[in-house]
């Protein structure tokens, strides 16, 4: 049988159509999101305050992101099942400007959705079974190191990250709290 979707109206086979949404929930001629991302990610808060401390290179205050994640056993969608892994915290930085608050509102959404953390191996010490950053990139140092500013592309690189997992533009995105 054939099947339309409803996103962008494009039309498959429904065995084609199954088989491709297994792999990504996105039409396979188009790339339009079908639903909602969602993704791996333990329980956990996000926590956003400003801070009069400056992103170097920046001159304004700073939008500070904590993030407080829960331990728990991992769930059937983790590569280990059953097993336990520990709480963590992280911390995050941005300025506090138009780019700042635009790239906030998608890291919100991303975080709603599941899409921030996940379990798995540490790629910066190889421990396993642990709560990781998935592929979104944060900057958890104010100045200095591959992970903090100033980085003249991670604007342009952190959305692009964000759009490869399906978070609106943040234009389109509802003001969230957390």
């Amino acid at each position: 049988s054939v099947v339309r979707l409803a996103a962008c109206e494009h039309c498959f086979h429904q065995n084609c159509l199954s088989d491709a949404l297994k792999q990504q929930p996105n039409c396979p001629m188009c790339r339009k999101a079908i639903s909602d991302p969602q993704g791996k990610s333990p329980s956990g808060t996000m926590k956003v305050s400003y801070t009069a401390s400056k992103c170097s290179g920046y001159n304004c205050n700073t939008i500070q992101i904590d993030y407080t994640m829960q331990s728990g056993t991992q769930k059937e969608y983790h590569p280990s099942p059953g097993t336990s892994f520990g709480s963590t915290t992280r911390t995050a930085y941005l300025p506090n400007n138009a780019d700042g608050q635009m790239l906030l509102q998608r890291l919100k959404y991303a975080f709603m959705h599941g899409l921030t953390f996940t379990v798995g191996t540490s790629l910066t010490n190889g421990a396993r079974n642990v709560i990781t950053w998935s592929s979104i990139h944060h900057k958890t140092s104010l100045s200095g190191g591959a992970h903090g500013f100033p980085d003249s592309g991670y604007f342009y690189n952190c959305n692009d990250e964000l759009n490869a997992v399906g978070v609106p533009a943040s234009d389109s995105i509802e003001l969230l709290s957390v």
